[in-house]
């Protein structure tokens, strides 16, 4: 079930970013044609470019999390002994899901209360500057959920699937 879970969610996350990358390309194509056309950019452009921006980012390193393309120093960790690696993995692990638990959700879900509670205008966009907050618990749901993957996937050693296949004739 959780593999399942973890294949809709980068379905969704993998949408989300092809979008939001396509938007910020669009906008910023915007900003400059404008800019060069009327000789002035139009005024909403470079702050959707910005909040744009700050999604990509956020969503990136979801995705860098569930590809485990994140950073990571294995120039020491290479060198222990097989056992010493998977309590060295174990540990990296529950220190990753600490620190994504307490800054991406208690501290990104504080900030987007506090942004509902002032409940800023960005000037160009007139939307709230919710959105600017919102990445911050949105792609920590994600990573939590592909870091428990990683964990379990690490902790519960998966059967070897067969390359030869047997053949009944």
């Amino acid at each position: 079930m959780l593999e399942t879970l973890k294949r809709y969610a980068l379905c969704i996350l993998n949408f989300c970013l092809i979008a939001a990358v396509a938007l910020l390309v669009v906008d910023v194509l915007l900003g400059v044609a404008s800019r060069y056309l009327w000789g002035a950019q139009i005024k909403w452009t470079e702050e959707l470019a910005t909040v744009t921006l700050i999604w990509v980012s956020f969503l990136g390193i979801a995705a860098a999390f569930e590809a485990r393309d994140h950073l990571g120093i294995d120039l020491v960790t290479d060198r222990f002994t097989p056992g010493m690696q998977r309590k060295t993995a174990l540990f990296i692990h529950i220190v990753t899901l600490l620190f994504v638990f307490i800054v991406f959700e208690i501290g990104g879900v504080k900030l987007v209360v506090q942004a509902i509670h002032h409940w800023n205008v960005l000037p160009a966009l007139q939307v709230s500057d919710v959105i600017q907050y919102l990445p911050l618990p949105v792609s920590g749901l994600f990573i939590l959920l592909f870091e428990v993957c990683s964990l379990r996937n690490d902790l519960v050693p998966q059967p070897e699937t067969n390359a030869k296949e047997v053949r009944h004739d």
